[in-house]
């Protein structure tokens, strides 16, 4: 390798361009060998010294030495080989790059300053001026805004002010991108101006604050940290956190757990709730006293199947930063596990035994079922455990257990007997009224000579609720063996579908086998529909149904309808038909989806902003065939606000469906409701419920993480600081050594052209001519 030597006398400055000469030697490489080059250069001198001092003019001698010094030199030269080399360098700076949190938590105002967070980051660069200035002019200065993401920004933007609307804070991603961006550049210091609210969720096996720390450590550069001082905490109550399951069974205890974080309040008396839409379904009072957060379990039995809405939320505080994270709302998609009935008889009878039998064998049916051998009022000379496999758990069944009941079924049963001091069973039916009306629950009273006005229901809360008019006195019960008849009303409605096809349909119920008799009851109420009649005096209703406030209840005046599944059989048929009855009666009073003759379908819960929501909606007829030509009003709200954003008609088509697309690019929760009717016929309603994705996590938490930047500085090397600050080019400095860059070289060969070996050529003549002159030749 050729030596190398700095001339550092021949350096010239151009502001931040140098240039610079060094002189290397690449005909001999070995040190040693060009020392000895040099010992035979100087003795080679010596000796011509020595042999020219003899002559007698001072001048000659002067002259002679001169031109073999310079001989000898140049011979040294050619095998030397001296080049000399050319650079351009750039003279760099270096980096210090100022981080800007742009997320929506710096628009957040302290509680005692009321100045919003970002304005004290603004404030820091006006008042120190003269030491941004500095940093300037010693170091390339990067400006960037970062979030869950980063931007290069300048300086003037932070003048002006930017716009804080980052929805996250990803502090871990943002040291990885600046990892990439910078990889390879000399950066000497980090200045990050940030509140360190990181919204990141991760699982609970990674420590969010030990990968940033990692993060820093890599990186291998001072972070000096800035955060908005101890009088800059926004006073805020906050659902940081609802933790619950978004699955869950109809009439099932249902919990949710909620965190609530509390900056800047005291002492308040807090009341927290839990509302389905706009109905309050649970709800707690906190004392909050000097607690920053606190933990609290709100709980409350779905009674419906469906996926719906449900929002926790607390009260607005005067002076509160922010009010979004006072409440959040969350879907609860709510399931049936099993149908729980409840079969109380009053006495043992084939309509009982085969009523109760379909009942067992449905796997889908979780059975509770109580037949009376006696009554309290009934005289034996037998001990009460040989009459009775258990006693009547009266109390317990229409009081603690009844709500977790779906359907209750009174088949010619008297309660009268049970109507004591003791028991209190008028008191009971009040609970039943209640289960029905406002839990939602279903209802049959099946007849027979001890039900209706002959087991004395006449007046009592569940003649309110029955869909047939009861009158003590008037109402009796007619043996006569006839035939079920279907009504205008049975022809199509779900319970009585025996069939798909409704002429198949009235077919079967003509050729059902006749019943023993019917309770002829005064009549059907207003509001009931009447599905059936027995074809005696007057046509009394046979099967009836009626909405009772939230629940539904159906009415049943005969206890012969086993006959549907015993005589069939015998006459070579099937006991289908029978079974086909009780399953459309129990999905029909418990409300099952399936037989609403509108659905809306949505195919997901959960949309980003601007995707397309694909929505369609099925119409079936009393058939549950596709039913055409249905018209829809539909109509797409904002569940809290009410404002509609969508509003259309539509018609269904042959197959019965009807299909549209929305988009919505505001996050929130929206409903879709639909109406349909075929000319002046109501058909049904429906409704279902998607979200537009809230990603906007900046406000769930508004506490200042100054930890977090402490930890950064700290491990660093840096320091942190409170904003706000002054006078900072006192407070801290940057490293800054000199870097430079090649940016060009060219390099000049100092012995290889004509000019050396004329010089050489030149000197040799003339220093024999001088010699012959002199005679020294």
């Amino acid at each position: 390798m050729a030596g190398e030597y700095f001339c550092t006398n021949t350096i010239i400055e151009d502001m931040e361009n140098l240039t610079r000469w060094h002189i290397s030697f690449t005909g001999i490489e070995s040190v040693w060998l060009r020392v000895l080059v040099l010992c035979l250069a100087i003795s080679a001198l010596y000796f011509s010294w020595r042999g020219i001092k003899a002559l007698p003019l001072w001048n000659k001698q002067t002259v002679l030495f001169a031109l073999r010094f310079l001989m000898v030199a140049l011979f040294v030269m050619l095998l030397l080989q001296p080049q000399i080399e050319r650079k351009e360098v750039l003279k760099l700076k270096n980096k210090v790059v100022c981080l800007i949190d742009n997320s929506e938590s710096m628009t957040l105002k302290g509680g005692d300053t009321r100045i919003t967070r970002f304005q004290l980051v603004k404030n820091f660069f006006h008042d120190n001026a003269s030491f941004v200035k500095e940093l300037e002019n010693n170091f390339d200065v990067d400006y960037v805004s970062f979030s869950d993401a980063i931007k290069e920004i300048t300086h003037d933007d932070i003048e002006k002010g930017i716009v804080p609307d980052g929805a996250n804070t990803d502090i871990a991603q943002t040291l990885k991108l600046l990892k990439k961006r910078y990889e390879g550049k000399s950066v000497r210091g980090y200045l990050v101006f940030s509140d360190g609210a990181d919204t990141t969720e991760l699982p609970s096996s990674l420590d969010k604050y030990e990968i940033i720390s990692n993060l820093v450590k890599d990186l291998s550069t001072p972070f000096f940290t800035f955060s908005p001082g101890g009088n800059m905490d926004a006073r805020d109550i906050a659902i940081s956190k609802v933790s619950y399951d978004s699955f869950t069974f109809v009439r099932s205890p249902w919990r949710a757990d909620v965190v609530i974080k509390i900056h800047g309040y005291k002492d308040l008396r807090l009341p927290v709730t839990l509302k389905q839409g706009n109905d309050i379904i649970s709800s707690k009072i906190l004392d909050t006293g000097n607690e920053s957060e606190l933990h609290i379990d709100l709980a409350f039995t779905p009674l419906s199947t469906g996926t719906f809405l449900y929002s926790v939320s607390v009260p607005v505080q005067p002076h509160e930063a922010i009010s979004e994270n006072n409440q959040v709302s969350f879907l609860v998609k709510v399931v049936r596990d099993k149908i729980r009935i409840m079969h109380v008889c009053g006495r043992p009878s084939w309509d009982e035994r085969f009523l109760r039998r379909i009942l067992k064998n449905d796997p889908n049916i979780d059975l509770i079922s109580f037949f009376i051998l006696r009554t309290p009022t009934d005289v034996s000379d037998a001990r009460s455990d040989e009459m009775s496999l258990i006693p009547f758990p009266v109390d317990e069944l229409f009081t603690q257990a009844l709500d977790s009941f779906d359907l209750v079924i009174f088949q010619n049963f008297d309660y009268r007997p049970y109507d004591t001091a003791f028991f209190r069973f008028s008191h009971y039916l009040t609970n039943l009224k209640r289960f029905v009306t406002e839990q939602g629950g279903g209802f049959i009273m099946v007849g027979g000579d001890i039900s209706f006005s002959q087991g004395g229901y006449d007046g009592t809360p569940l003649d309110e609720i029955l869909p047939v008019s009861l009158n003590a006195g008037k109402d009796t019960t007619d043996t006569t063996r006839l035939k079920a008849v279907l009504t205008h009303d049975g022809l199509r409605h779900p319970v009585t579908a025996l069939d798909v096809n409704s002429d198949r349909n009235a077919a079967i119920w003509k050729s059902l086998p006749e019943l023993d008799g019917c309770n002829v009851t005064s009549e059907i109420k207003p509001d009931s529909l009447s599905l059936s009649i027995y074809p005696t005096k007057g046509n009394p209703p046979l099967i009836s149904v009626r909405e009772a406030g939230r629940g539904r209840c159906m009415a049943i005046t005969t206890d012969s309808l086993w006959r549907w599944g015993f005589l069939s059989p015998g006459k070579g048929g099937s006991n289908r038909h029978y079974i086909k009855f009780w399953q459309n009666s129990i999905k029909w009073l418990i409300k099952d989806p399936a037989l609403n003759p509108i659905r809306v379908i949505v195919n997901k819960d959960t949309f980003l902003p601007n995707e397309e929501v694909p929505v369609r909606i099925d119409a079936v007829g009393g058939n549950y065939q596709p039913l055409e030509g249905v018209q829809l009003d539909i109509n797409i709200t904002n569940e809290f606000s009410g404002k509609s954003i969508y509003s259309a008609k539509g018609v269904t088509g042959s197959d019965g469906q009807y299909r549209f697309v929305v988009r919505q690019n505001t996050e929130g929760y929206y409903i879709i409701k639909v109406a349909g009717k075929k000319e002046n016929d109501e058909i049904g309603q429906d409704y279902a419920i998607f979200t537009v994705a809230l990603k906007n996590k900046e406000f769930k938490d508004t506490s200042i993480r100054r930890d977090i930047l402490a930890r950064m500085a700290e491990i660093s090397g840096g320091k942190y600081f409170e904003l706000p600050a002054k006078n900072m080019g006192e407070k801290f400095s940057i490293e800054n050594p000199v870097i430079v860059k090649l940016v060009g070289k060219r390099q000049i060969s100092l012995w290889d052209n004509g000019y050396i070996l004329m010089l050489i050529l030149a000197v040799v003549s003339a220093e024999w001519w001088i010699r012959k002159r002199s005679g020294l030749s």
